[in-house]
């Protein structure tokens, strides 16, 4: 039973490792390209010059996309079309994400609290690890249902709807300052693929688990005080 729990959580922690481990990776790809981009912009400034891809990056924004034949418009699903290749031929398609320089205004306040809520989502999903790797060396150490694991639950899981809260407003505000500057035909701005409801979903789990937890103790601590 424990071995098959040790294997369960070791790719569990595998999944995680490389899911963060790809995350930092392109992370450090997008901080090298930015430093290097900086660097030739204030070679071109001293020269006099102005750069134009510099400006793009800045504003280049991901956005996704839903076609408004699924809410409200009224007309074709494939709007728009692509050459295949392989025959030659343009075939429909229609657009679920697409990557666009456009220039957005964004509130001072707005940076900071982004910032910010960044910095939480990151001290929160290394808290909910540690916690996560607590509650299996209890569990390998056979001590399951004691009011620590209980604590460790309940955090886990508040830990975990913080970590969606702070992804959703962030995400929320860049999409109402992107709708005031940019619009598509036959498209609705929606929110990002990055609001991962499945965070939510894992919170309140670990929740109901804590509270169940609780319950069976409780009635155990009774049952011991009948005896």
């Amino acid at each position: 039973m424990k071995r098959r729990l040790n294997i369960l959580c070791a790719i569990v922690l595998l999944v995680m490792s490389w899911s963060v481990g790809v995350s930092l990776y392109y992370m450090g790809l997008g901080m090298t390209k930015g430093v290097q981009m900086g660097l030739d912009a204030a070679r071109e400034m001293e020269e006099g010059k102005t750069n134009a891809k510099l400006e793009e990056v800045n504003n280049m924004r991901t956005v996704s996309l839903l076609p408004k034949l699924l809410s409200e418009w009224k007309g074709e699903f494939f709007t728009d079309s692509v050459r295949n290749e392989k025959t030659g031929q343009y075939v429909p398609m229609a657009y679920s994400n697409l990557m666009v320089s456009v220039p957005v205004e964004t509130p001072v306040w707005q940076r900071v609290a982004s910032t910010l809520m960044g910095f939480l989502v990151l001290v929160a999903s290394i808290w909910a690890l540690v916690l996560f790797i607590r509650i299996v060396v209890s569990v390998n150490r056979s001590d399951i249902f004691n009011w620590s694991n209980v604590r460790r639950l309940r955090r886990l899981g508040v830990l975990l709807i913080v970590v969606f809260v702070c992804v959703l407003l962030p995400e929320y505000m860049a999409l109402c300052n992107l709708r005031e500057v940019f619009s598509l035909e036959s498209y609705e701005l929606i929110l990002s693929d990055s609001v991962k409801v499945t965070n939510l979903l894992l919170g309140l789990i670990s929740l109901i688990v804590a509270e169940i937890f609780a319950i069976g103790l409780k009635m155990k601590e009774e049952q011991d005080l009948t005896i």
